[in-house]
């Protein structure tokens, strides 16, 4: 609890820890439960893409939903097309992202706050004093 405290007290972020210079992993980000996978050249190196086209129709949203559900069991992420977002917007938002995240400590430390309600936060995990282990994210 100690260490999740100095984590907490320091708004650094998962980030500031990387620019810090760590070596390893955490403790308290380590699931407790966690097995690696013992055959991990079993596993597809494809990320499964899902086609949003149709989403309106609801005989191609049942098979996309399942598809995400699939995604999400087998693999835990997957890349979505045809969603009508421009390319565009996407790069500014990467972009916009990126720069918050490579500001000084200081300039990202004044979001840093875990209270609902506060508008635009930054913080790791928002059960990160309850939970097994801090989400690496």
């Amino acid at each position: 609890m100690k260490e999740v405290q100095e984590f907490e007290d320091s708004k650094l972020g998962v980030k500031g820890l990387v620019d810090s210079g760590i070596s390893s992993i955490p403790r308290f980000f380590v699931h407790p439960n966690f097995k690696p996978d013992p055959n991990p050249g079993a596993r597809p190196d494809v990320i499964p893409t899902i086609d949003l086209s149709g989403v309106d129709r609801q005989d191609a949203r049942a098979k996309i939903a399942e598809q995400i559900s699939g995604a999400c069991r087998e693999l835990g992420f997957f890349q979505v097309v045809n969603h009508g977002i421009p390319v565009e917007f996407l790069d500014r938002f990467v972009g916009a992202v990126r720069g918050f995240h490579e500001q000084p400590t200081e300039e990202k430390a004044k979001l840093y706050r875990r209270e609902p309600g506060t508008g635009v936060s930054f913080f790791s995990n928002i059960d990160l004093f309850h939970s097994k282990a801090a989400s690496w994210r």
